[in-house]
Formats: structure tokens, C-alpha cells, sequence
């Protein structure tokens, strides 16, 4: 039977051998269709693979030779057919990339594009986010041939929004707020974090207000920095509230009676006694008391108290006040000049 076989193998392959036939049009149909109709010829077969997402499974994608060629009988066709399940890739990391630089790294990694959207951003015409099948995605997860890629693209910036007050704020509720606003969040995690959508905000920069209590303004798009903690206490939230309230604290001084430590209080006056108020007299002098003077009895008190003062006084001084002496004329003589000074004082 063996013998058999081979005898009309041969047969068929000296009868084939040297013919040529037309190899026909294969892209587009299915492998098995494409197998029956090469081997009705007598051509080989070699198959290859690939994936492209918009093609059914186990089409045939490229033929080699092409479609009419010419080729002797029993030489190989190549074919080159789709996957029919895609295989799978690493996400490559398309954000900060402009947005024909994310393209072209799609198409290299046979991925397709997707929706796009757009936010206020000041990195205008980069990729902001990834995401697939409505779930942001982070470079190197896993991701099937074809997969459409949607991306959001920054804008630039277009307005100004004020800062929120987020202190005190859960950060589920914090970053949906700065979401609403156009604006972008920078969280930073410090301690223990059990729960991340409980954990609270306990600081963050830009703050809602300033020192003067007026309300702060940013660009949309901008970076608001937050601090999250997860159960901080009521103090911790307190020193954090923006504007003065966190310079001006919880000690000052309500009791305007209270008395500021830096100031010294005056040191109080003691009275004096009465004992002390009457002052005492001394004979023969009446400083103090000055008597009650009649204006007709002026001038003739006067005279008097002139001659009781001349009297007093001479009576206290009993040596008679010597005579001046007479000034007599005195003649200065001029004093002779050295000529050896006045010489050396012009040398």
C-alpha cells in the first residue's frame, strides 16, 4: 500500500513538474478557505502570525507572492494571518510626552488611539493622563495588542481660580473639589494611612487666604500641594488655618485689665500724712506765709521794709564798709619787641 502511494506521487509530481499556475487573490479570506485552494493547485503552504484589532481572527492579512503572480507548481506560498486571540504588552508611559510623540509610541507598540480630552493645564499640547476602558492606567500593566488608548491633553491655562480651604477635609472630598475647580493636586502621605479616602487634610500650599485675610488666586491647571495625615489632632488643624489666625495663636490677650508681662506696672504713690502736710515754723522767718497787703498801705510798707531790711543788715555787719580809693591813671609802657623773634617768625 505504501508502495502504492508513492508510485502516484511521483507520478503526480512528474506530471506537475515545470507547469506554472496563477497564484490567487488570498488576502481576506479565511486560512482554511486560503489552505483548500493553494493545496488544489499543488502549492506549499508556510504560515505566519500577527494581530491587528480591526481584522476577524484567522484572516488572512498578507500573501507572498502577490495575488497573479506567476509560480511554478509546488513552490511555497507564504501567508501571514491574524491572531486569533492578541497577545499581550506592557503599557509603555505616555504622559509628559507631546501628543505626536504619544501617537507614534502607540503605533510602535500596536496600540490604537482613543478619545481625547482636554484640561487646563500650563503644560499645553503634553499628555496628562492614560486611560483605558474608563480606568486610569499606569505604565507597564499589561494591555492587549490593539487596545484603544484614551489620553487627556493639557490646554494651557485660560483663567484663575481661588484656592479652596481644604483643611480639615477628607481626601476623597479634597481631591473631588480640586477636580471641580480645573486644578491639579500633589498629595503627600505622612504616618500610618489605614483608610486613604478618610485620611485628612492638615496642610496645604498655596493657602485660601493670606496674612492680610485676603483670599488667594491661581491660574487654572496650577498645582495645589497637600499634606495628609490620618487622624491629625483638633491643635495640628488649628495652627494650619490659613490667614492670621495662625500668627496671631490662641494666647492673646482677651482681658484688656490684664497687664502684658513686658510692661512694668507703675510703682504706686504713698501718701503722706497729715502729720507730715503741715509744715513747721521756724521763729524769726516767714518764708512761706506772705501777709495780706492793704493796696493804700503799699508804698509806706515798702519804705518800711526797706529800713528794717538797711537795719538788719547794719546791725548784723557792724564794720563800717571801707571808702573806694580814687583810680589814678596808670601809663602802660609799651614792651619792647626782640628783634630775634620777630626775625623768626618770618624765616
Amino acid at each position: 500500500m505504501g508502495l502504492l502511494f508513492l508510485f502516484f506521487s511521483s507520478l503526480n509530481w512528474l506530471t506537475n513538474h515545470g507547469k506554472q499556475a496563477t497564484v490567487p487573490t488570498l488576502m481576506g479570506k479565511k486560512l482554511s478557505v486560503a489552505v483548500k485552494e493553494l493545496e488544489s493547485l499543488g502549492y506549499r503552504i508556510q504560515i505566519d502570525s500577527t494581530y491587528q484589532s480591526y481584522k476577524d481572527p484567522l484572516e488572512v492579512l498578507f500573501q507572498e507572492p502577490e495575488a497573479g503572480t506567476f509560480v511554478k507548481v509546488g513552490r511555497t506560498i507564504f501567508l501571514t494571518v491574524n491572531r486569533k486571540t492578541p497577545p499581550s504588552i506592557e503599557m509603555p508611559d505616555l504622559v509628559n510626552m507631546s501628543f505626536r510623540n504619544a501617537l507614534l509610541t502607540m503605533k510602535s507598540y500596536s496600540l490604537e488611539m482613543g478619545d481625547t480630552s482636554y484640561r487646563p493645564d500650563v503644560a499645553a499640547g503634553a499628555v496628562l493622563e492614560q486611560w483605558v476602558k474608563g480606568k486610569q492606567i499606569t505604565p507597564g500593566t499589561m494591555v492587549p495588542f490593539g487596545t484603544k488608548i484614551d489620553l487627556v491633553i493639557g490646554e494651557g491655562l485660560s483663567g484663575e481660580q481661588e484656592v479652596p480651604n481644604l483643611i480639615g477635609m477628607s481626601w476623597s472630598e479634597a481631591k473631588n473639589l480640586i477636580e471641580s475647580l480645573s486644578l491639579n493636586s500633589n498629595a503627600v502621605w505622612e504616618g500610618a494611612i489605614t483608610d486613604s479616602n478618610s485620611a485628612i487634610v492638615y496642610m496645604q500650599q498655596p493657602e485660601a487666604m493670606n496674612e492680610l485675610d485676603f483670599k488667594n488666586s491661581i491660574p487654572e491647571g496650577d498645582i495645589i500641594d497637600v499634606r495628609i495625615m490620618q487622624n491629625p489632632s483638633e491643635e495640628i488643624l488649628k495652627n494650619n488655618q490659613p490667614g492670621s489666625k495662625k500668627l496671631i495663636g490662641e494666647e492673646a490677650i482677651t482681658d484688656s485689665n490684664e497687664m502684658p508681662t513686658d510692661q512694668v506696672a507703675p510703682i504706686p504713690r504713698k501718701e503722706i500724712p497729715d502729720s507730715l502736710k503741715k509744715k513747721k515754723k521756724i521763729p524769726g522767718m516767714n518764708v512761706h506765709s506772705s501777709p495780706v497787703i492793704d493796696p493804700m498801705q503799699k508804698n509806706s510798707s515798702k519804705d518800711k521794709n526797706t529800713k528794717t531790711a538797711n537795719s538788719s543788715v547794719i546791725g548784723a555787719d557792724k564794720k563800717p564798709k571801707p571808702k573806694p580809693k580814687p583810680k589814678t591813671e596808670s601809663k602802660s609802657t609799651p614792651v619792647k619787641s626782640n628783634d630775634n623773634t620777630i626775625s623768626n617768625e618770618f624765616n
